[in-house]
């Protein structure tokens, strides 16, 4: 009896040991049931027929663009591209893990294998940028276009008409994102969302600047006068958009016809001037520069520019004066301003202020000999720079320089009244010997009265050049 049962013993024993061992077996050779390699699951599946699953199902990779609000699939496609059986080292690092550790439920997830060629998808994308682009558009039509912000200016107040999104598809960002977003290895069916279209343009910025330039007053700068306006009264109404204002331009060019009928001199062909020693002297439209005006329609835009730029101390810059005509028959009301007056015949420079002289300087004027006599006539300081090298052609040929101190700008052909440091005392005041010892047309002043007579004369300031200079 004790035998039977020890024979029976060890059968049950075997047979033990050889379901254990085939329970051992088949988990040490099939995947765990939840394994899923490239997309396809291949849990109880033994290698072969794992290779065999995944290589059977191995396909192009799909890519597929929606719109993120609507859901609406904008573009499906396929990438032209055959995968490699780099997987099956996917595949044996996860049967090496089964052997190891056969009754675990879960595998370690392994390094997932590239098996499509990064390089062939870009390209594969690269030739259906121009089918995308068309559905995109197509798409399009039937949606609406994001607007850029707009500032309406009305009655010298600035209103921000905010930009809108719209629901349009923006093709080359899309395009961009795709590129680089697609990946085949990561995901053999993607889907992408589109980029929208924005506005490009959100104004506020502008309008900030616009409102803030709108509620404050400008000056206004020419031939020595200022006026004080608010800006509102200038910048009245029209559009600031993304490709810059589009304003009327009237305000500006009336403020501008203003100013000219305020300050401006021309009209007549002949005006009389009466000196401050009481000389009646009289020229001809043809002489000098102060007779002046304001290219209205070029200095109205000018001024929108400026304001526009947030600047509020504007200078006149379109300035006519080709033509030396005044409004009046008489330059006598120069004389309630500051102005300067030259006597050729006396070599004397007067600067009056308040009709009153208040620096009486000796000079030294233009000779007909070395260059040519002083022209006489009205002019007005163009430009004054401290200090300058002057440049020119004496009448023999020769060239000149000259480093001075201070000069003031009376032509654009290079008549200045300049310091001359190099002129003899006994010269200045002198008309005698003007002849032979004169400038080439500048009116020559001594250091000292020069640097007095600079700091107090200013651009625009009236200069009024009469006498004979010829004479010596």
């Amino acid at each position: 009896m004790k035998t039977n049962n020890k024979i029976w013993l060890v059968v049950v024993i075997a047979i033990l040991a050889a379901s254990g061992g085939g329970y051992y077996g088949w988990h040490a050779t099939h995947f765990a049931k939840d394994t899923v390699v490239q997309g396809v699951q291949v849990g109880k599946l033994t290698y072969k027929d794992a290779d065999a699953k995944i290589s059977s199902n191995l396909k192009e990779p799909e890519f597929t663009l929606k719109d993120p609000k609507t859901k609406e699939t904008v573009y499906q496609g396929q990438l032209k591209i055959a995968a490699n059986h780099a997987y099956r080292d996917e595949l044996k690092d996860l049967m090496h893990q089964r052997r190891i550790h056969p009754f675990a439920s879960k595998a370690d997830p392994a390094k997932k294998a590239s098996i499509y060629d990064k390089k062939a998808a870009t390209d594969s994308l690269d030739k259906q940028k121009n089918q995308i682009t068309q559905k995109i558009n197509q798409s399009n039509q039937q949606r609406t276009a994001p607007q850029n912000a707009q500032i309406k200016l009305a009655d010298g107040k600035a209103q921000l008409q905010e930009a809108k999104a719209g629901d349009q598809i923006d093709p080359e960002a899309t395009f961009k994102k795709v590129s680089s977003k697609l990946d085949p290895n990561n995901d053999p069916k993607q889907t992408l969302n589109v980029v929208m279209k924005k506005p490009s343009w959100d104004g506020k910025k502008e309008y900030a600047k616009i409102n803030d330039t709108l509620g404050q007053d400008f000056k206004y700068k020419v031939m020595g006068k200022t006026e004080t306006t608010p800006v509102k009264d200038v910048l009245t109404e029209g559009t600031i958009t993304e490709k810059g204002p589009d304003l009327n331009l009237s305000p500006s060019s009336n403020y501008i016809h203003k100013i000219n009928q305020k300050y401006a001199l021309s009209g007549s062909q002949k005006a009389d001037f009466t000196t401050v020693q009481g000389q009646n002297v009289s020229f001809e439209n043809t002489q000098g520069t102060l007779g002046w005006n304001l290219k209205e329609y070029d200095e109205g835009r000018y001024l929108q520019e400026q304001l526009l730029n947030g600047k509020l101390d504007i200078s006149a810059k379109n300035i006519n004066n080709a033509e030396q005509k005044f409004d009046k028959d008489t330059l006598d009301d120069i004389k309630k301003e500051n102005h300067i007056e030259v006597d050729l015949t006396n070599e004397q420079l007067y600067l009056v202020e308040n009709n009153k002289v208040v620096q009486k300087a000796p000079v030294n004027t233009g000779s007909p000999k070395v260059n040519i006599a002083t022209p006489t006539g009205y002019y007005y300081i163009k430009w004054r720079k401290a200090p300058m090298t002057m440049r020119g052609t004496s009448n023999d040929g020769s060239k000149y320089e000259s480093h001075v101190p201070q000069a003031m700008d009376l032509t654009d052909d290079g008549i200045f009244i300049h310091s001359a440091p190099w002129v003899p005392k006994k010269t200045l005041g002198n008309p005698a010997v003007r002849h032979e010892q004169g400038s080439n047309g500048c009116i020559n002043v001594a250091p000292a009265d020069m640097e007095k007579l600079f700091a107090r004369s200013q651009q625009g300031m009236p200069v009024i050049i009469y006498g004979d200079g010829l004479a010596s």
